[in-house]
């Protein structure tokens, strides 16, 4: 499967710098535009796993990000100016800021290469637990919460928000302790990792 990114930024130099940043660590097609508007020209990609980094908090062509999905397996990036983002957006699956250092930003593109090979290979939806919320429920276990474990994945909350979601409708627990006691009893941490302090 083809791997693309789209850098969409009204800034050049934000554009070039994450251009820079990725080629110097992927081997992907990289586009730069300037707006949404233009990914038009791209709608007829298919077979391609495209990432999204979008300048955030501007209008997003849902039309043309939506050709694209059908087609493809599609990951929005919200790219934020300041290191506040949003507490709910339901329209980005991760996030940036301009504070994100090049390990973060090289970092978060292989969680998302991570994510899409294992969707492609069928290993989730299937009543067992991804990688991905296994650590979600570890970090639950040691009491993050919500805003911390997106932070720590470089997720939006509404996808943290979503799979405890899916934890819960899997294994049918949905409480914090209970949670923790799961992670306990399947290794997902040692209990040494917990300090109970903070659990109160």
């Amino acid at each position: 499967m083809k791997e693309n990114v789209f850098i969409i930024h009204r800034s050049e130099i934000i554009r070039k710098g994450l251009s820079l940043i990725l080629q110097d660590y992927f081997k992907m097609e990289i586009t730069q535009l300037n707006s949404t508007k233009d990914l038009n020209s791209f709608t007829g990609i298919t077979n391609s796993s495209i990432i999204l980094i979008l300048e955030a908090q501007t209008e997003v062509n849902s039309k043309a990000v939506d050709l694209l999905k059908k087609n493809n397996d599609v990951y929005l990036v919200g790219f934020y100016n300041d290191d506040q983002v949003l507490e709910q957006n339901d329209s980005v699956d991760y996030q940036l800021n301009q504070f994100s250092s090049s390990m973060q930003i090289q970092k978060l593109i292989q969680i998302i290469r991570q994510a899409g090979a294992k969707k492609k290979n069928g290993n989730s939806d299937n009543g067992e637990l991804t990688v991905r919320e296994k650590e979600v429920i570890r970090l639950i276990a040691v009491g993050l919460a919500n805003k911390e474990i997106a932070e720590k994945l470089f997720i939006s909350i509404h996808t943290v928000i979503s799979h405890r979601k899916n934890i819960t409708e899997k294994l049918g627990i949905k409480s914090i302790s209970g949670l923790t006691v799961y992670a306990i009893m399947n290794n997902l941490l040692d209990i040494q990792d917990i300090n109970p302090e903070e659990l109160i």
